[in-house]
C-alpha cells in the first residue's frame, strides 16, 4: 500500500540525484526489471528463429517489460524526490496503467515537430515569389533556422527527458505536453544548464563507480588465480604439463594427458562463470549511474515546474486539439457528401445523350427528303415516291 510521509520543505537540489542508490525499492525494481528483460529477450531470440511472428510479439512484450520496469523505478524515485514513499506493488501497478501515456506523448511531440517543419516548408514556398522571393528568403532563412533549432533543443532537453517525470507525477498525456510546451517557452535555458550539470554528475559518478569496482575486480581475479579458482589458472596448469613429444605420461595423445583434458574442462567452466560474473558486475556498475540520471531528471522537473501555472497552457492545447478534430471531421463529412453525390448522379446519362446526338444526323440522312419515308443505306430512289436520294 502507498504511504505518504510528510517532508518538511523538500529540496530539489540537483546534488540529491545520487540519493537514488539509497532507495532499496528502486534498486530492487531495477534488478527485477533487468532480469525480466533478459529472460524476455532470450525467449525472443529463441522464438524468432522458429517463428518470426511469435518472435515479433515477444519482442513487443520485451519492450513493454522494459518500459514498465523503467516507469516503476521512475515513479519510486519521483515519490522520493517529492518527500513521499510508495509501496512496491503500487509503483508497479501505476507503471502498468500509465505506460500508454508515453506513446501518446511521443506521438504528440512528433506531430508538433512535423508541424514546425511543414510551416517552415510553406514559408520557403513563399520565398519563390518572383521579385520579392529573394528578399523574403534573406529574412526567412535565419528565422526558420532559429525556430527549428529551438524546437529541436526543446525536444532534446525538455520534451523527451522531462516527459517521463511529468507522467510519473500523475499527469495525462495532454497535461504532460502542455507542461513541456510552457517549460520550453519560458525556462528552456535553465533546463539545458541543469541537464548539462546532471550529465557531468553522472559521468563523474560513473568514473568513481567503475574505478572502485574495477579495482575490486582486479584484486578478486588475482586472489582467485592464486588459489587456482580461475579460468587462467586452469589453462596455465594444462599448458604446464604439455608434452610436445608424442604420447603423454597420462595416456593421452597429441601431447596432452587425461589430467590436461580435465584442466581444460575446468578452465571452460570457470570461463563461463567468469563471463556471467563479469556481466553481473557490469550491470551493477551501470545501475548506479542509471538511477542517478532518473532521479536527476525528476529533481530537474520538480525544480523547473515549481511556481508555474499550467492551466492556460492546458486550455490552449485542448482548444487546438478540439479545433483540429473539428476540421478533420468537417473534411471527412465533405468527402462523404461528395461520395454520396457521385453515387446518386446517373452515370449512363451523358453516354446516352452523346449516342443520341451521334445517331440523329444518321437518322436524318437515311430518310427521304420528299416524303420522309425511311430509306436503306444502299437505296438510290425512294420506295414510296420514287424521288432520287440526295447525294
Amino acid at each position: 500500500m502507498t504511504t505518504n510521509e510528510k517532508a518538511a520543505a523538500p529540496s530539489y537540489a540537483l546534488l540529491r540525484a545520487a540519493e537514488a542508490i539509497t532507495n532499496w525499492r528502486a534498486l530492487a525494481m531495477c534488478g527485477m526489471a533487468g532480469v525480466a528483460t533478459l529472460i524476455a529477450g532470450m525467449l525472443t531470440t529463441y522464438t524468432i528463429a522458429h517463428s518470426f511472428f511469435l518472435g515479433l510479439l515477444l519482442g513487443l512484450v520485451t519492450l513493454g517489460v522494459m518500459l514498465v520496469g523503467y516507469s516503476a523505478v521512475g515513479i519510486t524515485l519521483m515519490r522520493q524526490a517529492q518527500g513521499h514513499t510508495i509501496g512496491f506493488v503500487d509503483a508497479v501497478l501505476q507503471a502498468v496503467f500509465t505506460a500508454h501515456r508515453f506513446l501518446g506523448v511521443g506521438i504528440l511531440l512528433l506531430l508538433g515537430y512535423l508541424a514546425v517543419l511543414l510551416g517552415a516548408l510553406l514559408i520557403f514556398l513563399l520565398c519563390k515569389i518572383p521579385g520579392l522571393g529573394p528578399l523574403l528568403y534573406a529574412f526567412a532563412f535565419p528565422l526558420v533556422a532559429v525556430v527549428i533549432g529551438a524546437t529541436f533543443a526543446g525536444l532534446g532537453y525538455v520534451g523527451y527527458p522531462l516527459a517521463a517525470p511529468a507522467i510519473w507525477e500523475g499527469n495525462t498525456a495532454v497535461q504532460t505536453v502542455a507542461r513541456l510546451m510552457q517549460i520550453g517557452r519560458h525556462r528552456l535555458l535553465q533546463v539545458i544548464v541543469n541537464m548539462f550539470l546532471l550529465l557531468v554528475l553522472v559521468v563523474v559518478l560513473s568514473f568513481v563507480v567503475f574505478g572502485i569496482l574495477g579495482y575490486g575486480a582486479v584484486m578478486s581475479a588475482s586472489l582467485s588465480s592464486a588459489v587456482g579458482a580461475s579460468p587462467m589458472s586452469s589453462l596455465l596448469a594444462m599448458f604446464s604439463d604439455f608434452n610436445p613429444f608424442g604420447r603423454a605420461y597420462g595416456g593421452g595423445y597429441g601431447g596432452y594427458g587425461r589430467g590436461d583434458m580435465a584442466a581444460l574442462q575446468d578452465g571452460m567452466a570457470y570461463a563461463k562463470s567468469f563471463g556471467f560474473g563479469a556481466g553481473l558486475l557490469l550491470t551493477i556498475a551501470l545501475v548506479i549511474p542509471f538511477l542517478t540520471f532518473i532521479n536527476g531528471t525528476c529533481l530537474i522537473y520538480l525544480q523547473t515546474v515549481n511556481g508555474m501555472d499550467f492551466s492556460d497552457s492546458e486550455v490552449m492545447l485542448k482548444e487546438r486539439m478540439a479545433q483540429a478534430k473539428r476540421q478533420a471531421e468537417q473534411a471527412r463529412d465533405r468527402a462523404a457528401e461528395r461520395m454520396r453525390e457521385a453515387k446518386a448522379s446517373p452515370q449512363g446519362k451523358p453516354a446516352v445523350q452523346a449516342a443520341a446526338q451521334v445517331a440523329a444526323p444518321a437518322a436524318v440522312a437515311l430518310a427521304c427528303g420528299t416524303c420522309n419515308a425511311p430509306m436503306a443505306a444502299d437505296d438510290l430512289f425512294c420506295g414510296e415516291c420514287g424521288a432520287k436520294r440526295p447525294a
